[in-house]
């Protein structure tokens, strides 16, 4: 997700990454020259988006026994366990699938923006421009489903 839509989403929602989430956006996309990395690493340094350490979490280590998922994904589900937040943000397939299998909210950024139009954190321009900047990563029914809500 964009760096803008980013900001527009901790306005109003108080939102934490774990340092492997860290490490994979913001020093690998650094590295990569993702012009992402530098927009998150902003929010990071004017506190406006949490670095957190991870406390391991017997139940996410009960999940994700016998299933191979990044360094990322694991710490988040770890971090969500162990601080009671009220959902995951993620894109990752296979992690949503675990995810609603273990019965965990989580959210999809093609729903997040549609999400923040309704809340009028966003126009409807900005909610369209936000959906087409990650169109190639994501489904096309989650975006489709996305332009259609919009509409409504």
């Amino acid at each position: 997700m964009k760096s803008g839509c980013l900001i527009n989403i901790l306005t109003i929602f108080e939102c934490s990454i774990t340092e492997d989430v860290f490490n994979e956006t913001v020093v690998q996309g650094m590295e990569r020259l993702y012009e992402d990395a530098y927009g998150i690493n902003k929010l990071i340094e004017q506190s406006k988006l949490k670095v957190e350490k991870i406390k391991d979490n017997k139940y996410a280590k009960k999940i994700l026994a016998d299933k191979t998922f990044g360094a990322g994904e694991c710490s988040t589900l770890h971090l969500y366990l162990n601080s009671g937040a009220k959902a995951i943000i993620t894109d990752d397939r296979a992690f949503l699938n675990l995810l609603d299998k273990s019965e965990i909210p989580f959210i999809i950024p093609t729903d997040l923006i549609v999400r923040l139009y309704e809340l009028k954190v966003i126009s409807k321009d900005e909610s369209i421009k936000a959906l087409d900047r990650i169109k190639e990563y994501v489904s096309v029914h989650n975006y489709n489903t996305a332009i259609r809500n919009l509409e409504v």
